[in-house]
């Protein structure tokens, strides 16, 4: 009876590790509706949603990376529809301005802080640096909060470059939208070449407690072999000894390639 129960632990515990993790979801994001810009006339400021706690929505949900180079995709098209630079701020400040997502939530003090700036004449650049750092997705959230942050640095580069040097600031946005999605492609075709090396990890981890379970299914007590003599203790604790220095070796190996801290 104790071999079955400890063989049914063994199996139960082996079972809930190797479950996949559940992946990010990518959801995309819906364009830019004309109908929510208006044209001209009197523009009413929208109602932005505060949470009662920004830094425990934004841990609560993490930011989709696909939705920065959709941001700066919505900045060119807004300029190659004809809308000014000087309300360009204050269109995205409406479109994102329901906070549905996670970087709609962490965007949207930045983008108000861009819209005053824009308003008063004062430089939309210097705003959009100082108000990364306010940010609730700003230097929080790791890699995903670095992107972020960088987003708004490589966003006031372009607004530089546009102003010093004349060339159409869609254009700039535009290549750098697409560089943007060069970079996520990438992020997502190293992904795709770790999940081998990530599962062989696991696979390899687990073989021993495999193997205990397989030897009380053919009848055989492992365990009166290594708890019995002292040679049995000794392969039993080199054995566990050796099956940790393999874990977080081939961890170590992963996470170097993955290019995690």
């Amino acid at each position: 009876m104790t071999g079955i129960a400890v063989a049914l632990l063994l199996a139960i515990a082996g079972v809930t590790l190797a479950l996949p993790r559940a992946g990010r979801r990518t959801a995309l994001m819906p364009g830019v509706d004309a109908r929510r810009i208006p044209a001209s006339g009197p523009v009413q400021r929208p109602r932005v949603p505060v949470d009662a706690d920004p830094g425990r929505s934004a841990a609560r949900r993490a930011v989709d990376l696909h939705e920065l180079p959709l941001f700066v995709h919505q900045l060119a098209g807004l300029l190659r529809a004809g809308r000014p630079p000087h309300v360009l701020w204050e269109d995205m400040e409406r479109v994102h301005a329901d906070g549905r997502t996670a970087f709609a939530e962490a965007a949207l003090p930045v983008i108000a802080t861009a819209r005053r700036a824009a308003e008063l004449g004062l430089s939309v650049p210097d705003a959009l640096c100082q108000a990364r750092d306010d940010s609730p997705g700003s230097s929080g959230g790791g890699r995903t909060g670095t992107r972020v942050d960088r987003l708004w640095i490589d966003l006031a580069g372009c607004l530089i470059v546009a102003e010093r040097s004349g060339a159409p600031l869609a254009g700039i946005l535009e290549q750098y939208a697409v560089q943007l999605d060069a970079q996520l492609d990438g992020l997502s075709a190293r992904e795709t070449a770790l999940a081998g090396p990530r599962a062989t990890v696991v696979l390899l981890a687990w073989l021993p407690a495999v193997g205990l379970v397989l030897a009380f299914a053919l009848g055989v007590n492992p365990l009166e072999v290594l708890l019995g003599s002292s040679l049995g203790r000794l392969a039993l604790a080199s054995g566990v000894l050796l099956m940790l220095v393999a874990r977080l070796w081939s961890r170590s190996l992963v996470r170097r390639v993955d290019g995690a801290p």
